[in-house]
């Protein structure tokens, strides 16, 4: 394996594990609450980027990022949802 593939596999590996863990604790939260509060998920998501961001720095950028726009995507989409049923 070179080191391109696996630096491309290592940041896709990132991109996926961020989307998962949103996911995972946004539905979680769904279930506990029946409503996603948006700032908790954001600001749960941008303080755990800003820990990980303090004990590793910026290599795990596409991590980090990842995580915080999928908790505003999902902030987004639960807060519609909830306005609509």
């Amino acid at each position: 394996m070179t080191e391109y593939s696996r630096d491309e596999l290592f940041t896709i590996l990132q991109v996926l594990s961020g989307i998962t863990l949103t996911v995972g604790y946004a539905f979680t939260i769904n279930v506990y609450n029946s409503s996603v509060p948006a700032f908790a998920l954001i600001g749960t998501a941008v303080g755990l980027a800003i820990i990980i961001g303090c004990w590793i720095g910026l290599r795990h950028l596409g991590f980090m990022l990842t995580m915080i726009f999928t908790s505003i995507v999902f902030a987004i989409y639960f807060n519609f949802g909830a306005m609509f049923s």
